[in-house]
């Protein structure tokens, strides 16, 4: 398993035929202890996203949080239930912040708005282990420029869930799950 990490990581910095397909590996593989097989019938380039396009994605995010949180405050607000009210105050407030937190990161990011944060792939294959074979039917991968694997979902409506990672200090200063 060592051997494959370093592997992956040895292909995408000298760019060697095949280094996302590497990375789709050991991320399919990780943990798996003993001898493996893991093949790759199909990989494809689906799309990429640049940070700038990311950034905007989050920030929508927050302002939609933001909306709805404010929306049940002032329903709460009427309807005389403070206790319930209150909690969307404060959860809209928690919007608030991480919408400004995540504007605060784009300006850090100004000169690499451009670049591309992950690239997204659709792969289909198989692994054998010692418990069985595993089928990999059109899976979607996240992919980072420098090979590492973001997300990996059978369901593309999840493949950018958990892409806020990529951000330089995202996961750090977020004061919330989104």
């Amino acid at each position: 398993m060592l051997v494959t990490a370093a592997a992956v990581v040895t292909s995408c910095n000298n760019s060697t035929p095949d280094p996302v397909a590497a990375a789709i590996e050991a991320a399919a593989m990780k943990g798996e202890e003993g001898d493996y097989s893991f093949r790759i019938s199909s990989l494809a380039k689906v799309d990429s996203t640049t940070f700038r396009t990311e950034l905007e994605h989050r920030k929508d995010v927050f302002r939609v949080k933001q909306q709805a949180e404010e929306k049940l405050y002032l329903k709460y607000t009427n309807e005389h239930k403070p206790k319930t009210a209150e909690s969307h105050r404060l959860a809209m407030e928690k919007a608030v912040a991480n919408l400004a937190f995540v504007e605060g990161l784009e300006q850090q990011l100004a000169a690499r708005l451009d670049d591309v944060a992950y690239y997204d792939y659709v792969f289909s294959g198989y692994s054998q282990t010692a418990e069985g074979r595993m089928t990999y039917d059109n899976v979607y991968v996240t992919v980072t420029p420098a090979c590492e694997v973001l997300t990996m979902t059978a369901n593309a409506k999840d493949l950018h869930k958990g892409t806020g990672r990529v951000i330089p200090g995202y996961l750090e200063g977020i004061s919330s799950e989104e």
